[in-house]
């Protein structure tokens, strides 16, 4: 109860907070004007990372769900949650969904598929409830599913935008085929490859049982003498999380406000602890101007406290005559905080002092011919 309470109290400081708290960059922006060849230079270029739950963090939800037979009485509560869920995500800053589901065609071959992605990520949240919308239970064969080769496939094959935090909500009743240990698995999912897919991908992981819990309480419906941790692969040892997959674990689905609160508190959870500062360009890197980035500041950071990182000067040479505009976005261990858009005009190029000479030494011979012809 207390650690619900805590999510819920999070959660609520996250929707609350408004820009004052937000991580950003300064100065937030910056114009200029120079010639093709020269350079300037935004000197004294800070990066303020705020204490407590981010407010302007970029980061991407994908939703996998568990749609075989087995979820049939659970699955109309599921998106009626679900969707509340994405609704209360979509009013926080910078936060994209997207929604897949898992049967399990390689152990029953009358299912349509292992995997399907409904609705890559978006930042269109009626998109993602419209998809998830969509859903009916059906299929499955077997108490396994193929819940990890979901995770795989969602970790993979999602468009994730770029400098995003990256977060699989994977609900289910049934615990995952494995291979060797619960064949058939499609593409040969197990923990250990999975946890290796999770991490390497910098994938977050919360994972809701929709089965029973701990104590014996049935979850939200679906199969009360199982659920999806019953083969110990996302909680305990040799779990999932025991193998460095970074997230939580759920035994009993919660009521929506608070499930929608646990998830809130999740994405500003992952933000914690960072290790690397850095400054990157997002977008098209510009092709009229080079941009010079100052090097990332290592170290050991959390949000206790609010930190301000100096990072020097971010150095600008003309190329081509022309407007050049690009954004300068704040990363901690390559996630995007905030960024800001500079704008530096690049004209025609200043004579060289040689060629100062030449034109000079040419114009005053052109004066004394045409002093000779007046003579």
């Amino acid at each position: 109860m207390r650690a619900r309470l805590l999510a819920s109290v999070a959660g609520a400081a996250l929707l609350a907070a408004g820009p004052a708290f937000a991580d950003s960059l300064t100065p937030t922006s910056y114009s200029a004007s120079i010639a093709v060849g020269a350079s300037t230079s935004i000197t004294d270029k800070l990066g303020t990372i705020t204490k407590g739950l981010p407010t302007t963090a970029q980061a991407d939800v994908l939703f996998v769900t568990d749609t075989t037979g087995s979820m049939g009485p659970a699955i109309g509560a599921l998106q009626t949650e679900l969707t509340s869920v994405i609704s209360s995500l979509s009013s926080l800053g910078n936060i994209a969904t997207g929604a897949a589901q898992y049967k399990d065609r390689t152990s029953d071959g009358s299912d349509p598929f292992d995997y399907n992605l409904d609705q890559d990520i978006t930042t269109n949240a009626s998109l993602t409830q419209t998809a998830i919308n969509g859903y009916s239970a059906g299929g499955g064969g077997d108490n396994p599913e193929q819940g990890l080769n979901a995770l795989q496939q969602g970790a993979t094959t999602t468009s994730w935008r770029a400098g995003s935090k990256r977060i699989e909500v994977i609900t289910g009743d049934a615990p995952s085929h494995s291979s060797p240990g619960h064949p058939p698995a499609a593409n040969g999912a197990n923990v250990s490859n999975t946890a290796t897919t999770l991490t390497s991908d910098g994938v977050t992981m919360i994972a809701l049982n929709v089965g029973t819990a701990a104590d014996g309480t049935p979850g939200l419906g679906g199969d009360t003498s199982n659920g999806l941790n019953a083969y110990g692969q996302f909680s305990g040892a040799g779990s999932l999380l025991a193998s460095g997959v970074s997230g939580t674990y759920d035994d009993k689905i919660p009521d929506a406000t608070t499930l929608a609160n646990d998830i809130i508190a999740a994405i500003g959870s992952s933000f914690d602890t960072y290790s690397v500062v850095s400054l990157a360009l997002i977008g098209p890197a510009p092709t009229d101007c080079s941009v010079s980035l100052p090097t990332s500041i290592s170290g050991s950071f959390d949000r206790s406290v609010t930190r301000t990182f100096g990072f020097g000067s971010v150095g600008i040479t003309g190329l081509h005559a022309g407007v050049c505009s690009f954004t300068i976005g704040l990363e901690a261990d390559g996630a995007l905080l905030a960024t800001e858009t500079d704008t530096v005009t690049v004209g025609s190029p200043v004579p060289e002092p040689a060629g100062l000479a030449v034109l000079g030494a040419g114009l005053i011979a052109l004066g004394a011919a045409r002093r000779s012809r007046r003579v």
